[in-house]
């Protein structure tokens, strides 16, 4: 289990042993503190501190200029830390106080320390609680301004915009400022297709939704969907406008192919059948997998092909309320049999839809095997636990509250090295744990776990390391929750081996950054190591020279000779270079056969001399089956007013000046 941090109390009180004793007593209940005799020195510590505490305990009346609440207001305009009054009496001038700040509640001097410890942990609660609701609001308001579809807020009474989304106001093509203190009739006034009767009181109603024609501030016209829908809001109702341009054909198609996706590919069977003949008009994937036809075999079936207890009349007699309208939906648990005759359990939910005149059926539904499955392996669960645990690939092991383990499966013995009999009734950090500090702080861990089944990753999926029985580190993932048995905390964790993925992340991000014929860097990796080296040159001043070379006439080996032949050369000239250039040069395939190599703190005069060696050494190298081969080299420094356009460039320039003096030599600039 990971180390918990303790929380840490700022204690604001004038009087030295009122203090002590609360901090005493916090301390005794694993919080950390510190204590302050002043306003003004409470306020000094929060605001020059970037580590502020989490809870202040604050005496109402202290000496100095400013008082408790003085200060609490101070600190409030700063920094958001929950706030507990301290007060010797809670009379109605002392209430009125606290009230005029964003206080978290007071605790009279002397009370019993549990009152104390509850009003504190209430507090924490709360402030919990009321970041969360903060964060809400914030991603509710993030979803609605920064939705790609146009939304409208407005008052159903007076049609006044009350908000605006960011999409919306580019519809209507108005700023925010504007739109928002406008009346939607003069934003975008709506009018029904047929006859350009408004559509303003049927949006009143809400409307899902309600095709229209949107008059534009600049005289043109565009057909849209406008969906409303009522909201209480603040005793005011609200109309909630989403509006879809359905002009372009194209648009009106896309939506179309969106929603027969959406019902394609729904995880629940789906079912379309009509009113009358009862044959199926839809069928979609999920169902016609679950239930081995095709498609085509499909359009020729009812569902009374596929339940087992209805007959034609009992089926009709089942719909009657759907057709008569006395329902809106039927939802019923039977079986569905499949082409091959097994049967499977499911529940529907069956409504009635009519489109231009015609009526269809509509079934969603949704397949209970997994669920009775659930249900039969609770029935036998003590028999299917001991199974699962004792064949898991995954550890699974069960220690009480005091850190001592009562389950360990022979996945964990063989993940991490210890048997059963070594392990249990044992400490399981003793084993795990080397380090002493670390150690100390699980043993406060799992004081606090025992008495709350509360932990840091409690609930939570987390990598880390641990140590094998005969001492090497191995990487596992740990998923950690708890269970209360016989009154007692217990955590569950269930340990996953995960070395081999993480040397195959490693070797994932090995190929993202280099060329896989080559071996050596990829051009994505080099601008990203050139543009830190730029960033620290401009800071350090320290030098650094690029060489970049193009094989010439590379066309021609491969022309002549073959891929495997030009796949060959380029390998070979890698090496050459490999074994001249520095480790701590960077060397990379900057495309086809052209490379580029960047050499910290290297002058313009030796990247010349290197990059005149290099040539050399390709020009009078022998390739196998090809002969010689030469290149043209480019060299250049990074110079004062230099940034990486600039550079390479000019390097690029240095290469092509190269090439044009007749290649297989070196130019500088």
């Amino acid at each position: 289990m990971d180390t918990i941090f303790q929380k840490e109390i700022l204690i604001v009180e004038d009087s030295k042993l009122n203090a002590q004793i609360a901090a005493d007593i916090l301390e005794r209940y694993g919080y950390k503190t510190e204590i302050v005799f002043s306003g003004e020195k409470a306020i000094e510590k929060i605001i020059s501190n970037e580590k502020s505490p989490d809870l202040i305990l604050m005496d109402i009346e202290l000496s100095g200029k400013l008082d408790g609440i003085d200060a609490a207001k101070i600190i409030g305009k700063h920094k958001d830390i929950p706030i507990i009054f301290l007060t010797a009496n809670a009379n109605r001038e002392i209430m009125e106080k606290i009230k005029s700040v964003s206080a978290y509640g007071y605790i009279l001097k002397g009370v019993d320390e549990s009152v104390i410890i509850s009003q504190i942990e209430m507090a924490f609660n709360l402030y919990e609680a009321r970041h969360e609701i903060k964060s809400r609001e914030e991603m509710f308001h993030s979803m609605f301004e920064n939705h790609d579809v146009a939304m409208i807020l407005v008052d159903a009474e007076s049609g006044h915009i009350v908000y605006a989304n960011k999409a919306a106001c580019e519809f209507c093509r108005y700023p925010k400022d504007i739109v928002q203190n406008m009346d939607i009739r003069e934003v975008a006034d709506f009018f029904g297709v047929d006859g350009y009767e408004s559509c303003w009181e049927m949006l009143k109603r809400g409307c899902n939704p309600c095709v229209c024609i949107q008059n534009g501030v600049n005289g043109s016209e565009k057909i849209v969907n406008v969906y409303s829908t009522i909201i209480d809001y603040q005793d005011k109702k609200l109309i909630h406008l989403i509006v879809f341009d359905i002009t372009e054909e194209w648009e009106i198609k896309r939506k179309l192919e969106f929603y027969s996706k959406l019902f394609e590919d729904s995880l629940n069977e789906i079912y379309i059948f009509d009113a009358e003949t009862l044959k199926f008009i839809f069928v979609n994937r999920g169902a016609r997998k679950n239930l081995g036809y095709s498609e085509e075999e499909l359009k020729k079936m009812t569902p009374l092909d596929i339940k087992i207890e209805f007959t034609l009349q009992s089926f009709k007699e089942f719909l009657k309320p759907l057709l008569n309208g006395k329902q809106m939906q039927l939802n019923i648990e039977t079986m569905h049999r499949r082409k091959d005759g097994s049967l499977y359990p499911v529940v529907i939910h069956i409504e009635l839809m009519e489109y231009d005149g015609e009526k269809v059926f509509v079934a969603f539904v949704a397949d209970l095997t997994e669920q009775r499955k659930i249900e039969n392996d609770l029935m036998e669960k003590n028999e299917i636990l001991n199974t699962i645990t004792a064949y898991a690939g995954d550890a699974i092991i069960m220690i009480d509250g005091y850190g001592k383990v009562t389950f360990w499966n022979p996945a964990a013995e063989r993940i991490l090295g210890y048997s059963k009999d070594e392990i249990l009734g044992k400490e399981l950090h003793t084993f795990m744990i080397l380090d002493e500090q670390l150690y100390s702080s699980y043993k406060k861990a799992i004081e606090k776990f025992r008495h709350s089944g509360e932990g840091s990753i409690v609930g939570k999926t987390v990598e880390m390391k641990t140590v094998h029985k005969k001492g090497h580190e191995i990487d596992v993932e740990l998923s950690l929750s708890v269970v209360k048995i016989n009154g007692s905390w217990h955590a569950i964790g269930i340990i996953r081996d995960i070395s081999e993925r993480k040397k195959f992340e490693e070797l994932l991000y090995l190929r993202s950054v280099t060329d896989p014929l080559t071996g050596i860097y990829n051009r994505r990796f080099f601008m990203d190591i050139l543009e830190k080296e730029v960033e620290m040159t401009k800071r350090n001043k320290k030098p650094f020279s690029l060489i970049m070379f193009d094989l010439d006439h590379f066309k021609n080996v491969n022309d002549y000779f073959g891929h495997a032949a030009g796949d060959m050369v380029l390998k070979r000239v890698v090496e050459i270079v490999k074994e001249r250039i520095r480790k701590t040069d960077c060397f990379a395939r900057w495309g086809g056969e052209e490379f580029i190599i960047f050499l910290p703190e290297t002058s313009l005069n030796n990247a010349s001399d290197i990059a005149e060696e290099l040539r050399f050494k390709i020009s009078t190298a022998k390739f196998d089956g090809v002969g010689n081969v030469t290149a043209s080299f480019g060299a250049t420094d990074f110079k004062e007013n230099d940034n990486i356009d600039t550079v390479l460039l000019r390097l690029d320039n240095m290469l092509y000046e190269a090439k044009n003096n007749g290649r297989n030599c070196v130019c500088v600039g």
